[in-house]
This record gives structure tokens, C-alpha cells and sequence, in this order.
């Protein structure tokens, strides 16, 4: 625990270096623009659909008609991630890329050591128009250590769609195995185990699940104090933790008490017509939960294995400022950009979607307050436990082709998990193989 409190407080400390005040001469650069001279229009590609397009569209309308700065942002829809990331790619190519890009930080990656990326701490730490304070003390600390993990001193985006995991319970169905929340509490794998085994036994169902079989193994591994990969290119999936902890998980699922999502996709579908009893799954996930008034939900902690560090994934993607458009648009972004993750925009964006607020003093806000001090309130109980999973909350290293290498451990998670690979060689073979594959692949 103590080392892990270290990491914690080491990561913070380089994200932070990054903010350096607002001394004069520390932050002037004759490269960056912070005053225009006309109006400017820039274009911002995003991912969303639905209440997230939405809500994003009325904020960049209040931008449009309330900045002085003569910006006009135009936010365009590409897709799913997936065609986004495509078109991205293709866009980078051509020299064609929007102002503004809402990617995952793999992604990033690639276009940062093309130098396609703009470090925002030129602007950040600017007398005039920077944010340094804010970026120290009020922005979410493990959302900045992720935008800053590619060196020391530099801040490449700010954080937008973000979630970390949490435990839904079916707290109708758990008091009726003799359980109450309470028990709950600090919960460890192997207790978990215990339930689940009741559950299976008393009412037919499977105990836990984990809505990702990627998060899965990333998050048990980081247990034991490892990243899946290092920034480095080093791949961690052949070592005493994974030797132990993989048969472990293999037993729970193949007797029942376990499950995966499988060919339900998700496990909110499963969860709602109280299928199974407890499932780990995104704190943005909630709105397909749907209890038809049948059960009531409680939302405590992810479980931890015994012995091991407190773990669980914080991820979504960022907004990122191209550098290959004019010094007036990399500017606009900016300021665009800082618009959009002011604590007003951030606590608007997460209550109507379900996302977490990138700024701690978002909490303080009305919106959030009447949320998070209402009881029967599903987000309330969310953000509140997400809060204390922030403090120990891990962001993958952002290595080239992530994406890639997660769909493997995806598939090969769940195939061992469920039987479908018996020896675990094999299973460690096989990943290390096809993870050196996609992270070398340009």
C-alpha cells in the first residue's frame, strides 16, 4: 500500500511540474498566438451520439455566441470510435486534421511524435490568457497525469469523456443470501468468491462478472503492481501474478459463479433481469440498468484481491489540438478547449450524460450537489464512490496501437477464463505473441 501511495504521489508531482505559474518570461513564446486579429472558425471531430452530441452541441452554441474572441467552433460527429480513429489516421496522412480532435490518448500517441499534437502548457502557464492554478488544484490529478505521461514538463490535451469502474449491486437479491451492504465494503476477490458461490448455489445465478474481460486482466495485473505494457514497449504477461491469479478466475467462471459478458455484450442486460448478482462496469454505464422496479441498487467499490493494491481503470478519451492548423486556430482551440472544461461545462456535460467531472470543484456546483446528496439517485451513489476510486484510479500507458493489443486480451481473457484454452501456456504464448504484434505495428 505504501508503494502504490508513492506511484500515486510521484505521478501527480511530474503532471504538475507542468504548471509553472504565471512569472513573466517563463511562459511568453514568440511560436503561440494569444490575442487574434480577426475572427477565426475551427473544427472539432468527436465520437458521440445521442445526449452526449447533444449536450456538447448546446455548449459549443453558447461558446459560438458568447466568446469576444471572434471563434465560431463547428463540432462534427465521425462515427464510433472506431471510424473516428480511422479517419483521424487518414487525416494525419493528407495533412488534413480538424482543429480539434476527441481521441483516446493510444491514438494521441502517434501524432505527438509526429509533432502533430500541440503542447497546451505554452498556454497553460501564459500570464494572459493560462490556467496554471486551475490545472494544479482543481482539474481531477489522475486525469492530468494521463495527458502528461509522454514527458516531463509538457501537457498534450484535457480531459472530456471520463469514467473509472465501479461495483453495481443487487442489493433485493444480496440481503436475501444473508448479506447486507455492509459486507460489501472493502471487499476482496476472494470473498466475492464466497457470494458469488451462494448465489450460484441458492439462486442460480452468477455472483460477479467483470463488463470488460481487457479491464479484467489489466486491472488484476496492475494488482500486482504492472502495467499490461510499459511506455516503454515492455509486456507484462508471463509472471508469477498472472500464474496465480488467471486459474483463480478460471475456476470461478467455469463453475458458474463467474460469468463474462460474452454474447450479451454488456453486462447491464444480465444485471437488470437479475441474472446475476454483482458485475464491475463502467461508472458511465448506469443508464442501461434498468430495474423495471424490481430490485434496488447499491454501487460500492471495486473488489481487490487479498494482499494486493487497490486498483481500477480510469479511461475515455481527451480533447487534443492539432498543430497543423494556423497559430490563430492552435489558439482558438485553446481557449475553446478551457471553455468547454470550465467546472459549469464539465458538470453539465457529466449530469446529463453520466460522465465523471474533469474539475473537483464541479461538486460543488448546484447540479451536482442536488445529484450527489440524493439518496435514491443511481449517479449519486456513482460519483461518490468514484471519488474515492479516483484516489488510487490507473491510466494505461498510452503505447502505439493499444487499442489492438486490449482486443487481444480481450478474446484471449475470455477464452481461457470459460475453458475454451485449458493450458495456460498456452494462453500466455499466445497474448505475448499477438501483443508484440500489434504494438510494433505502425
Amino acid at each position: 500500500m505504501k508503494k502504490r501511495l508513492l506511484a500515486v504521489l510521484m505521478t501527480a508531482a511530474v503532471a504538475t511540474s507542468a504548471f509553472v505559474g504565471c512569472s513573466k518570461g517563463a511562459s511568453s513564446n514568440a511560436d503561440i498566438v494569444t490575442e487574434l486579429q480577426e475572427p477565426v472558425t475551427i473544427e472539432m471531430w468527436h465520437y458521440m451520439t445521442g445526449k452526449q452530441a447533444e449536450t456538447l452541441q448546446e455548449i459549443v452554441e453558447e461558446f459560438n455566441t458568447t466568446n469576444d474572441k471572434g471563434i465560431t467552433v463547428n463540432a462534427v460527429a465521425q462515427g464510433s470510435v472506431a471510424d473516428l480513429n480511422k479517419k483521424v489516421i487518414a487525416a494525419s496522412q493528407s495533412n488534413t486534421l480538424p482543429a480539434i480532435i476527441n481521441v483516446y490518448p493510444d491514438l494521441a500517441t502517434g501524432l505527438i511524435n509526429e509533432g502533430k499534437i500541440v503542447d497546451l502548457a505554452t498556454y497553460i502557464n501564459d500570464e494572459n490568457v493560462g490556467m496554471a492554478d486551475d490545472m494544479k488544484n482543481d482539474f481531477v490529478d489522475a486525469f492530468i497525469a494521463e495527458l502528461s505521461q509522454w514527458e516531463e514538463g509538457k501537457v498534450y490535451g484535457l480531459p472530456m469523456t471520463k469514467s473509472t469502474e465501479v461495483l453495481y449491486v443487487n442489493k433485493t437479491l444480496l440481503e436475501k443470501l444473508g448479506y447486507t451492504m455492509a459486507d460489501m465494503e472493502n471487499l476482496t476477490m476472494e470473498k466475492l468468491a464466497e457470494i458469488s458461490k451462494k448465489a450460484y448455489d441458492e439462486l442460480g445465478i452468477a455472483g460477479f462478472g467483470f463488463d470488460s474481460s481487457s479491464n479484467a486482466y489489466i486491472s488484476t495485473l496492475k494488482m500486482g503492481g504492472m502495467n499490461f505494457v510499459e511506455l516503454d514497449g515492455t509486456i507484462n504477461v508471463d509472471n508469477e501474478w498472472v500464474r496465480e491469479f488467471m486459474p483463480f478466475l478460471q475456476e470461478q467462471t467455469t463453475k458458474g459463479y463467474f460469468r463474462i459478458a460474452g454474447e450479451d455484450k454488456f453486462l447491464s442486460g444480465p444485471f437488470s433481469n437479475q441474472k446475476m448478482l454483482t458485475y464491475q462496469g463502467s461508472s458511465a454505464g448506469f443508464a442501461h440498468i434498468n430495474t423495471n422496479g424490481a430490485f434496488e441498487i447499491g454501487v460500492v467499490e471495486v473488489p481487490v484481491f487479498e494482499g494486493k493494491d487497490k486498483a481500477v481503470i480510469q479511461q475515455g478519451a481527451s480533447l487534443f489540438a492539432t498543430s497543423t492548423v494556423s497559430a490563430e486556430q492552435q489558439y482558438a482551440s485553446y481557449e475553446f478547449m478551457k471553455f468547454l472544461t470550465s467546472a459549469e461545462n464539465t458538470a453539465k456535460f457529466a449530469t446529463s450524460t453520466g460522465y465523471l467531472p474533469v474539475r473537483k470543484s464541479a461538486q460543488d456546483l448546484d447540479s451536482v450537489k442536488a445529484l450527489i446528496e440524493d439518496e435514491t439517485n443511481l449517479y449519486g451513489q456513482i460519483y461518490n464512490v468514484a471519488q474515492k476510486a479516483l484516489e488510487y484510479a490507473y491510466y494505461t500507458p498510452a503505447v502505439n496501437n493499444a487499442q489492438s493489443a486490449r482486443t487481444s486480451v480481450e478474446e484471449k481473457y475470455a477464452a481461457f477464463v470459460t475453458g475454451n484454452i485449458t493450458d495456460l501456456d498456452t494462453f500466455v504464448k499466445d497474448l505475448l505473441s499477438e501483443v508484440e504484434t500489434s504494438i510494433s505495428r505502425q
